[in-house]
């Protein structure tokens, strides 16, 4: 170890001033003396002179040699001796046995400790010397040095002085030692308490800095305040310029001297993934830190993610902490927009800046001053333009999908649509969507699902069965920022603490989605069918060829499920419009049951009724696993909790005679009478009628028509499309009744199967059944169930 490396080690391990340290020093010189610590060993000369005494360091030859090793804990012996061992019931053997025969008598030595020849020790009795205590003031200059090797050897473990001297380069400080040119001889008479050396910051030769200087000393651990302070106290006097000269054993008290500051970037779509454009952000930031002369702590970063929107940045909370405790001095950024397009947010921006005197600069918008007034109101007027800015080209976005909304085009973006392929004019992005194709294999899934859900079977039922097959949706097998942030939340392998680390460092998900989808990590949880996808896919007019917009306020939040149709799309359609309009009838109606429940587990759910107090009964399990049927009357619920009855044997008695209707000759004539009127010819009956009330609108607009005119023809066309919209939102019983068994017993064999989704086939019964009301026992205490406590309302 070099003697310059060696000095940045005794930095570490003393305190400025330390004349225990300097003593060693000068005695055994730098490189010996980091190695002595490091050994834990020192003769017994070396001792004497450092607690006992004896000719001046500063007047002997460096590298002086005793033979006796020292460690501490032990007892001293004479020199040449060894060491006695720690309770190996050696006594104190008194000064005289290890004084050299050429010291002077101890009467009157200092020793190189200071401070222990004020300290008063009594001596035990019978201990022997010139004076009372003086054996007792040898033994405590001892115990002291032993501490202060102990505390010595304890930093030494954490001392690296290469990794001192690479950040002392990187911010381009310079360091110092005795014998340099630039070396201050005015420090030389401090003797041993010289410093081990000096960091140098700026380019002033520091033997003329020196004489125009201010000492800024404090603690090692201050608090963050007194940080700030100590740095606001050293800027300022370096811009007048004074020279600051700071004590302590790391190169960050030397940089105090300068503001520290942190970055924020921003960028609101990273379409690539890439980062590239915080990254150039960063760059010019760090050149402008560099030109200002402020030193740059941490970088916070937002990748993909927009200001106007309103959603959490991370890098910014992070860096609103961090300035909170007191961690900087001052913020850079590109701009000030790259900060705040809210001026909500701008507003607390300016509190927490004012409270802990935090600067904020820019490469585009130069300084934010929040100091005054002016400069307060400039900081407000520019996030009022940042946020106008965001407005219109929302506006710009808006009518742009309206565009392509009613010429018929699609919008792009996201997941390609289920059952279609896209084609673009070329493989990578940047590209332009072309046209879309079918893909056959999941047009046929669509039109499946289409019919069942039309024949009344429940949209979980068949999802369920989507799954059971292993049918796939668009983003199976495909990393989401959804499924990204899912494996962040209750993930424990190492994955998840990838993600997790990454997301906390800012990375947007959907960046980390696409490298993860580019590594070949599997898909954690695949997209499955969901009850939620399998109605956005069902209710949008997209299957019909149709174009749909959804347009959507500030202020709205949740997704619109069905929208505006405004024209025909450039795509094929894989269902009719008629059948998608009774979709979007039947799965938007205010009516339909949404909640998760056991609808799926009984026949009867939503047809059976309690005959006394007239609502509907619901499925339980009772004691044993008998399913039954009851009133709910506990607290809170509508029922009165009179009527119970069996699952099994009601299900028996209806499905008998459901099947005795639908086998009857001449049901199905009677389906064709009831059957109304084509759906076709109701479609296109609304879509006149809503016609006529756009017109009459128009003519009332235009002045035309008055507004009682207006209100009296807008009522009756109201109603026949409110009727329309009913009659399309009934089942479809030809569908309904669709691939059953045409025998008596295999119909009722398929009712009663329980491996069948109860909603299909509670579907069927709706089709002969409207409801049922069950009445109280009539013979209390029979085990036997009575079909006549049934009275069923039948449509036929």
């Amino acid at each position: 170890m070099n003697e310059r490396l060696a000095r940045l080690v005794l930095m570490r391990l003393a305190e400025p001033g330390d004349a225990a340290m300097g003593a060693l020093v000068a005695l055994r010189g730098p490189q010996r003396a980091v190695a002595l610590v490091r050994e834990g060993v020192m003769d017994a000369d070396l001792v004497h002179r450092l607690i006992g005494g004896g000719p001046d360091p500063r007047d002997m030859e460096t590298g002086s040699r005793g033979t006796t090793p020292f460690r501490p804990g032990t007892e001293l012996s004479q020199p040449g001796s060894e060491p006695s061992q720690p309770g190996s019931g050696s006594s104190w053997p008194g000064p005289e046995s290890f004084l050299p025969a050429a010291a002077p008598s101890m009467t009157g030595a200092e020793p190189f400790l200071p401070g222990m020849e004020r300290a008063e020790f009594t001596a035990a009795p019978g201990t022997g010397g010139d004076g009372p205590g003086r054996d007792g003031r040898l033994a405590a200059r001892k115990a002291r040095l032993d501490r202060t090797m102990a505390s010595w050897g304890a930093r030494l473990r954490t001392a690296d002085p290469e990794r001192d001297l690479a950040e002392g380069e990187r911010i381009g400080a310079r360091l110092l030692i005795p014998g340099d040119p630039e070396w201050p001889t005015q420090l030389d008479d401090l003797g041993a308490s010289r410093p081990y050396a000096l960091w140098v910051y700026g380019d002033a030769d520091l033997r003329f800095s020196c004489l125009r200087s201010v000492a800024v000393v404090g603690s090692r651990a201050a608090t963050p305040y007194g940080t700030h302070v100590a740095a606001e106290f050293a800027a300022g006097l370096g811009e007048k310029g004074w020279g600051v000269i700071s004590g302590g054993v790391s190169i960050w008290g030397m940089k105090t001297a300068r503001p520290r500051c942190v970055i924020y970037v921003r960028i609101s779509r990273d379409k690539e993934g890439a980062g590239l454009g915080v990254q150039r952000q960063e760059d010019e930031c760090r050149q402008l830190a560099d030109r200002l002369g402020w030193d740059v702590l941490e970088v916070f970063a937002d990748n993909d993610i927009s200001a106007y929107s309103g959603k959490p940045r991370p890098g910014y909370q992070r860096m609103l902490e961090r300035i909170r405790a007191g961690g900087a001095d001052a913020i850079i950024a590109w701009h000030t927009d790259r900060l705040h397009r809210n001026p909500r947010e701008l507003e607390d921006f300016i509190d927490l800046l004012e409270a802990r005197r935090t600067r904020v600069s820019t490469v585009m918008a130069g300084v934010m001053d929040l100091d005054t007034a002016s400069g307060r109101m400039l900081a407000r007027l520019l996030g009022n333009v940042a946020r106008h800015e965001s407005e219109q080209k929302a506006e710009r976005i808006k009518a742009k999908h309206v565009q392509l909304a009613k010429s018929g085009k699609a919008g792009g973006g996201g997941f390609r649509p289920y059952g279609y392929r896209r084609i673009y004019d070329r493989p990578d992005p940047p590209h332009r969507l072309v046209r879309e194709e079918l893909i056959p294999e999941e047009a046929d899934i669509i039109r499946e699902c289409v019919r069942r859900v039309l024949a009344g079977e429940g949209l979980s039922a068949v999802c369920r069965d989507l799954n059971r097959r292993g049918v796939p949706t668009t983003s199976t097998g495909i990393w989401t920022a959804r499924q990204v942030n899912s494996v962040a939340e209750v993930g424990q392998d190492d994955l998840a603490v990838e993600v997790r680390d990454r997301l906390a460092a800012s990375e947007p998900a959907s960046a980390i989605a696409r490298d993860l989808m580019e590594r070949g990590v599997p898909v954690v949880a695949a997209g499955g069918w969901s009850t939620p996808t399998l109605a956005r896919m069902l209710t949008s007019a997209r299957i019909a060829g149709l174009r749909e917009h959804r347009p959507r306020s500030r202020h709205q939040t949740k997704r619109v499920r069905t929208g505006e149709i405004v024209g025909v799309g450039e795509w094929p359609a894989i269902i009719t419009p008629a059948e998608s309009a009774r979709l979007r009838l039947m799965l938007s109606d205010p009516a339909r049951r949404t909640s998760p429940g056991p609808t799926g587990r009984y026949l009867l759910t939503g047809l059976i009724y309690c005959d006394v107090c007239k609502n509907r009964m619901t499925g339980r399990t009772k004691t044993g696993g008998r399913r039954h049927y009851m009133c709910d009357g506990q607290p809170g619920r509508p029922g009165c909790g009179k009527v119970s009855a069996r699952t099994d044997y009601v299900d028996e008695v209806m499905v008998a005679g459901a099947v005795e209707l639908l086998t009857t000759p001449g049901f199905a004539d009677a389906l064709v009478v009831n059957a109304g009127p084509d759906e076709g010819v109701v479609v296109a009956e609304i879509a006149a009628c809503e016609q006529e009330l756009q017109d009459l609108a128009a003519d009332h607009g235009a002045g035309v028509i008055s507004r009682a005119e207006w209100m009296a023809a807008r009522k009756p066309l109201l109603a026949r499309i409110e009727a329309g919209r009913s009659s399309l939102g009934r089942v479809d019983v030809s569908r309904v009744l669709e691939g059953l068994p045409g025998d008596r017993e295999g119909l009722e064999a398929f009712l009663l199967d329980v491996e069948v989704e109860a909603s299909r086939r509670r579907s069927v019964l709706g089709v002969v059944l409207e409801r049922v009301w069950v009445r109280p026992t009539i013979v209390r205490g029979s085990k036997k169930f009575n079909p006549e406590r049934l009275v069923p309302l039948w449509r036929f």
